[in-house]
């Protein structure tokens, strides 16, 4: 995919965004679960690996992208929650999703924007050094 076009499907109306999902977690994992609630029709997965750091595993950061979102009472009350404004220092509001008896994702709208970068129009660009 081009530096200057957007991973967000077109058409895409909620994204929705786990922060960790386990290394061995896949796909049709997000799909399965999170498509079995019923807050609409999901169009894509991301899955973006996350090297482990401080002593942490690595792990996926997931963007699940609905080209629908449902007008059932729960998914509108999920969205809602989701979609709350928080102020300066709060915590982002987000869900915990369970997909087994013992563990759960947490889940949160996402807020990423995307930002296209120009593509180079010629070569290399040479190296510089500058004193301060």
């Amino acid at each position: 995919m081009s530096s200057t076009q957007s991973p967000v499907p077109t058409g895409t109306v909620q994204s929705l965004m786990i922060p960790w999902a386990q290394s061995w977690q896949k796909e049709e994992d997000v799909k399965a679960t999170l498509g079995g609630l019923g807050w609409g029709t999901i169009s894509q997965v991301d899955m973006k690996e996350v090297a482990g750091r401080d002593g942490k595993p690595p792990h996926y950061k997931v963007f699940i992208h609905f080209s629908e979102w449902s007008s059932s009472e729960t998914a509108v009350k999920v969205r809602d929650h989701l979609e709350k404004e928080v102020g300066e220092g709060e915590k982002q509001p987000e869900l915990k999703v369970w997909y087994n008896d013992r563990n759960f994702w947490k889940v949160r709208a996402s807020k990423w924007v995307f930002k296209a970068r120009s593509e180079k129009v010629s070569g290399a660009v040479a190296a510089a050094v500058e004193f301060c």
